[in-house]
């Protein structure tokens, strides 16, 4: 199942992130580049390294000048990870654009990136 394959590669993702903890430090995917294994581990590492940011900007001590730099940077972080989502959810409908739908099928659930984003938060 897809969500066993993601649990584990968000998993590897987080245990190698946090070899380093260093939010800038430069990412080493182990998979291949246009596989969709590749593509969960960076959404993972993504997301990993923003919960970093928004913990160093819950610090009670941070000085508000240097708190508001974090704030922009986590900003422009979760642009990011909307983006990523995106490109996640057109490798989906590229894989499966020739798969027609049943006439009475319903969607009952988020994008599959937007479902891939809430187990990569609970991982």
């Amino acid at each position: 199942m897809i969500s066993e394959l993601a649990n584990k590669i968000f998993n590897q993702s987080i245990t190698d992130y946090h070899q380093f903890d260093e939010i800038d430090y430069p990412i080493q995917n182990p998979y291949e580049k246009d596989s969709l294994m590749h593509l969960l581990y960076l959404k993972n590492w993504i997301d990993t390294a923003q919960w970093h940011m928004e913990d160093v900007v819950r610090n009670p001590n941070i000085d508000p000048v240097e708190g508001l730099k974090w704030k922009r940077r986590i900003d422009a972080q979760n642009q990011v990870r909307t983006d990523m989502v995106e490109f996640v959810d057109s490798y989906f409908l590229e894989s499966y654009k020739n798969i027609i739908a049943n006439k009475d099928a319903k969607i009952n659930t988020e994008s599959p990136a937007w479902a891939i984003d809430r187990l990569s938060i609970l991982a």
